[in-house]
């Protein structure tokens, strides 16, 4: 037996919550919530960067703006989970192949959108 399932055993037939736990519909969910997550956070970042009033009301909200973007987007991740989760679509495995690819394409994205903005704003571009 390894380890893992010591810390997290599988639930019993009986457990309620395991029968009603539908997990491709939750990966998809969680996936599209990130997506989501992923594009707000790219968006909020350069435009904090650009615009000094939006920069200056996230540093009021919580004393940092990285600290208030990451609050928004937990927030959002969370929320955006809970709300596709339990929304009545059904999902099929094509889907889920679909917008894990989409979530891998979304981060790579983002990643690069930051770098170059970053890069060019360091250089003084824009």
């Amino acid at each position: 037996m390894a380890l893992w399932d010591l810390w997290f055993p599988p639930p019993l037939a009986g457990d309620k919550l395991y029968k009603f736990m539908n997990k491709p519909k939750l990966i998809i969910s969680s996936a599209i919530a990130a997506i989501i997550t992923t594009i707000f956070t790219v968006v909020i970042v350069i435009w904090a960067e650009l615009s000094a009033p939006l920069k200056d009301w996230l540093k009021n909200f919580s004393g940092h703006h990285w600290t208030s973007k990451s609050i928004f987007s937990v927030l959002l991740y969370t929320v955006a989970t809970v709300v596709l989760y339990l929304s009545p679509n059904k999902h099929s495995e094509d889907i889920l192949k679909k917008t894990l690819m989409s979530l891998l394409l979304i981060t790579v994205l983002g990643t690069v959108i930051l770098t170059l903005f970053f890069t060019g704003h360091h250089f003084q571009i824009f």
